[in-house]
């Protein structure tokens, strides 16, 4: 029964069986927990090979995006926006790897990427299902960078009479977005990006700071959406910030790992993976 589960929650990410965004693929569910599995998935060769155009960040991203008219208006009909959003396209996004994400095998000396991966409905992202089948559904989703704005700054005081220098900021979040998948009642979800890297310890040292995921996708409806979350300031973050979470929905063709400034390959078949609880 597992094995079914597996088979059906991959088909929904890699776009083996692409849902509408208006409902979900129904999955069967085991009957209990036994433990934690865990299985990748091989994406289709034929993905390596797909043309797409590389965009550096997601802010480069959402750059082209509003050259295209932008996020959805909220009088803008189906047929609008579809058409002149499909013009994207199929394109590449290249992802900064943190520290975190690499782990080094001292006795073998090896490297490897692990990159979580979350349900973008807890970072603000909104379904159009109803809310009891939203409880119900993930929506895998991989952090594809953000940028932050540093603006004008004030003297703030608490109720106790501490006072902290404000700064106003801005936060520009960025998600890819995948195909919805159905939560099992007895088990927990995780989703991740693995793979080994194809680097000396030399190397890692030189070019940490240019080592990128690149996902190479379809972008599917409902292709942009955006939602707004405000920070207020407290003493011991003194920021009141805006944060902008910019959600792109989209099928994977292939991820890899690479070099942004110098081409080389690291990876070249990074797998997505799932850890059923």
């Amino acid at each position: 029964m597992r094995g079914c589960l597996y088979l059906a929650v991959f088909a929904l990410i890699a776009g083996c069986s692409v849902p509408q965004s208006s409902q979900t693929q129904r999955v069967p569910t085991s009957s209990g927990k036994v433990g934690s599995q865990e299985v990748s998935l091989n994406l289709d060769p034929a993905g390596k090979e797909v043309k797409a155009q590389l965009f550096s960040s997601g802010e480069e991203l959402l750059r082209e995006v509003e050259k295209l008219g932008g996020a959805r208006g909220e009088y803008e009909t189906d047929s609008a926006f579809y058409g002149r959003m499909s013009k994207l396209g199929d394109f590449s996004i290249a992802s900064k790897v943190s520290p975190a994400q690499i782990k080094f095998n001292a006795a073998s000396g090896e490297f490897t990427l692990d990159a979580s991966m979350h349900n973008a409905q807890g970072f603000g992202f909104k379904s159009n299902l109803d809310a009891v089948t939203a409880l119900k559904t993930v929506y895998p989703a991989f952090i594809a960078g953000e940028d932050i704005y540093n603006g004008g700054q004030y003297s703030g005081q608490n109720s106790y009479g501490a006072s902290a220098l404000i700064t106003k900021r801005t936060i520009n979040r960025y998600y890819l977005v995948f195909s919805p998948v159905p939560k099992p009642p007895l088990n927990t979800l995780f989703f991740h990006v693995r793979s080994r890297l194809n680097i000396t310890g030399a190397e890692m040292e030189s070019e940490r700071e240019n080592i990128r995921i690149v996902f190479t996708v379809k972008a599917t409806p409902s292709y942009l959406q955006v939602t707004k979350n405000y920070q207020q300031p407290k003493i011991s973050d003194p920021f009141e910030s805006v944060i902008n979470n910019y959600f792109f929905s989209a099928t994977v063709y292939w991820v890899k790992v690479v070099n942004i400034k110098t081409g080389r390959v690291y990876s070249d078949e990074a797998k997505l993976g799932i850890e059923v609880i």
